[in-house]
């Protein structure tokens, strides 16, 4: 439901390559200042003994970022090199194998009362795993822009399909529909091609105003110090059900069930996060995160605080951090506290995503005293602070007093997170060998990673242990004589092989107790990141196309998509009629826009109406005046310009009108509008998204002139977005001509 390939970048497929493999925050600076997407946080903390850790295996796609995911699909696929729609197949199949297509609703974030839709592209992919149609294709189509290319969402009221745009084999580029909840695609048998779910696009359906956000959720993953971290194929009810809070779709779906594997559980894992507080004295600040002051740590002494203020009348606070990257369920904090008079201060505090702090618990009596608090669901139910859909977890300790230091303090914490995850998005064992690779960006010196992984082959459980202390760092599962099932419903059966994944767990130790593994060699191993090793399944599912392309402006997404001139006076009248009457977002209101575009006399009821239009009949008066081309509409489509960002998708597309009526006005007497057009268009560039700058780069190679040709030499350089990069240097072709 709805609210409210491009090219390779210049330099082709070496370049997109290094692209998509390029460091997180994003695929390219951009230095003119023109607004990024896929903002990823690289931020490190005081905290972090281990960064940014990662375990990926050779044979499965590593989902840590939308990049790295497409990246390692078109590998895996032998697609990297290959032809744009065998990169669009590629995605296809595993997009398939990695989420579930459910009947469920929208997923729900946030503490009581603010809860939000996710609308985070990777959240959804790489957290839940499931969803309906607008999910889906929320998550299909920012994975296919990671990959440099244009794709939208396309949608009516009642569905939503991915909308990718790539080269065909013809050299023409066009947008071509997958539908991943209705698992198929649109195809063109006559040109052995996919197709378009309407001719021309966006008929009776809208390429929607962008819902990702532009700073986006990744796996990075970081180690504390006393930190254990368990990522489990096997979800033990630990899962965030869809739907409005309080008011979960199908809640047999999410019932759990002792080894339970359809439902959610085809797609739930969970991560078990645990965080001791470490009371040696010399290693006790490394645990802490920004906010701790005044922390002192001693040695373990009978009624005495091993942590505790430094000084005595002041403050101390004890600051943890239980970091991303999955969503929190449930949570527990045990903790031994001690006070020793009555106005000593020892409270317990919880700050989630960067929230207020909430108060957990404050000590009342003197003495010690050990306290357990859950913080996960019960908890939010019965209006107590709690994690529930939370992933930045803080836990404060803040003590004082005016007596003796060691006397207020605590000499035990133990927080304990369970967060759901989509275990399809982790590195999954297939038949035969698999190589995996251990990364890490730096350990802190006299620190070892153990690595504990458990999996099954047979039903004979198997573990392997290794100590890290250098990255990368390589080793192997071997699943010789073992094949696939063959699975007619990916949606509701995973890992059920007969070699598949139990977990592994990942926990810093001192290393001078634990001697390091060697792994495999670097030159043995690593090759094998750069091998293809198709998925045997076949995801193979063609619809056809009802109606077949007569002319590439039918699906180049661009204004306008025909030619017709109408002189039925009658029909005129009727579609004038219908467009006058209902509400804007009324798709016979769209329809009559659309088709008034083959009637130059019906450009003054469309100027009239763009000025109060909303966000969707917009586009279709964009459609329409395109295909009319009168210079009448030129200061209404400047002055809804001006409104830009805001109005889209529907002012996404007025560049696409005034470039039209520029170009049917050339070599005729230039009025005063025409002089403006350009600066309006190229005064927007630094305020809006890439959707926009991508058709003001069009727009332009068709108006042509010196600040056009400037401007685009520009885009196409320091443009964030490759697709805007590609469209810039063809349109600057193009007035070169001119």
């Amino acid at each position: 439901m709805r609210r409210n390939h491009h090219p390779p970048p210049p330099g082709g497929t070496a370049l997109l390559m290094a692209l998509l493999l390029a460091p997180l925050g994003g695929a390219c600076a951009a230095p003119a200042d023109y607004p990024a997407e896929h903002i990823y946080d690289t931020s490190v903390g005081p905290d972090e003994a281990l960064v940014n850790v990662s375990v990926v295996s050779s044979r499965w796609p590593d989902c840590s970022t939308l990049e790295s995911a497409v990246a390692d699909i078109f590998r895996l696929e032998g697609a990297a090199q290959g032809s744009d729609q065998a990169k669009a197949l590629a995605l296809w199949k595993w997009f398939r194998i990695l989420v579930s297509s459910t009947g469920g609703a929208y997923a729900y974030e946030g503490p009581p009362g603010r809860e939000r839709i996710v609308y985070d592209p990777h959240k959804i992919f790489t957290v839940y795993g499931h969803h309906q149609c607008d999910g889906l294709s929320w998550a299909m189509v920012p994975l296919w822009r990671a990959a440099g290319y244009m794709a939208f969402d396309e949608c009516t009221h009642g569905h939503t399909t991915a909308a990718l745009r790539y080269r065909d084999d013809d050299g023409v580029q066009r947008y071509h529909s997958f539908d991943p909840q209705g698992r198929f695609y649109y195809w063109d048998a006559q040109h052995n091609r996919a197709a378009t779910r309407t001719l021309p696009v966006m008929t009776g359906m809208v390429y929607r105003h962008l819902t990702a956000p532009q700073r986006l959720h990744s796996l990075r993953t970081s180690l504390r110090i006393g930190e254990t971290v368990q990522r489990c194929w096997q979800n033990t009810g630990h899962v965030v059900p869809s739907g409005r809070p309080g008011s979960p779709v199908w809640p047999k779906y999410y019932e759990h069930r002792p080894g339970r594997t359809d439902g959610i559980y085809a797609v739930a894992g969970e991560q078990v996060q645990t965080l001791q507080a470490d009371t040696d004295p010399e290693r006790f600040r490394g645990q802490l995160c920004d906010g701790s002051e005044n922390v002192a740590c001693s040695p373990p002494a009978e009624g005495r605080a091993a942590l505790h203020p430094a000084e005595r009348g002041k403050a101390a606070s004890f600051v943890y951090r239980l970091a991303p990257p999955y969503v929190a369920v449930d949570a527990a904090v045990e903790a031994t506290l001690l006070t020793s008079r009555d106005d000593d201060l020892c409270r317990l505090s919880l700050q989630r995503d960067g929230g207020g702090w909430k108060t957990l618990f404050e000590k009342q009596k003197t003495g010690a005293e050990q306290v357990k608090l859950e913080l996960g669901r019960q908890a939010r139910q019965a209006g107590r602070p709690d994690v529930y859909t939370a992933y930045d977890i803080l836990i404060k300790a803040e003590f004082k007093t005016a007596g003796d230091v060691r006397g207020v303090g605590m000499n035990a914490l133990r927080v304990t997170v369970h967060r759901m995850l989509n275990k399809r998005t982790l590195p999954n064992l297939m038949p035969g060998r698999n190589t995996f690779k251990v990364t890490a960006d730096r350990i802190a010196p006299g620190w070892a990673l153990r690595l504990d992984v458990d999996y099954e082959l047979d039903a004979k459980p198997l573990r392997q242990e290794h100590t890290i202390r250098r990255f990368p760092y390589c080793f192997r599962v071997e699943a010789p004589g073992v094949e696939l099932r063959k699975i007619r419903n990916y949606d509701q059966d995973f890992g059920r092989e007969a070699v598949r994944m139990l977990s592994y767990r990942m926990a810093l130790v001192p290393a001078a107790r634990a001697p390091a593994d060697a792994g495999l060699k670097a030159e043995e191993a690593l090759p094998e990141f750069r091998r293809s090793f198709p998925h045997p399944a076949d995801m193979t599912n063609r619809r056809a196309a009802k109606t077949v392309e007569t002319d590439p402006m039918q699906t180049s997404g661009f204004f306008p998509q025909g030619r017709q001139v109408s002189g039925d006076k009658a029909r005129m009248q009727e579609l004038m009629l219908q467009f006058r009457q209902g509400a804007d977002s009324d798709v016979r209101k769209w329809q009559a826009a659309q088709e008034l575009g083959n009637y130059p006399e019906g450009a003054d009821v469309l100027c009239k109406k763009l000025p109060s239009a909303d966000i969707d009949l917009t586009l279709f008066i964009c459609k329409a005046l395109a295909q009319i081309g009168d210079a009448k509409a030129v200061e209404p489509l400047l002055k809804k310009w001006q409104t830009a960002p805001r109005g889209a998708p529907g002012t996404r597309y007025i560049p696409d009108a005034l470039a039209e009526i520029c170009r049917r006005q050339a070599g005729k007497r230039s009025p005063v509008w025409d002089r403006r057009v350009v600066p309006a268009l190229v005064g927007k560039l630094k305020q809006v998204r890439f959707d926009f700058r991508f058709h003001v780069a069009h727009a332009l190679g068709i108006i042509g002139g010196r600040e056009a040709q400037k401007t685009l030499k520009d885009l196409a350089a320091n443009d964030p977005f490759p697709a805007v990069r590609a469209q810039a240097e063809a349109a600057l072709k193009k007035t070169q001509k001119m």
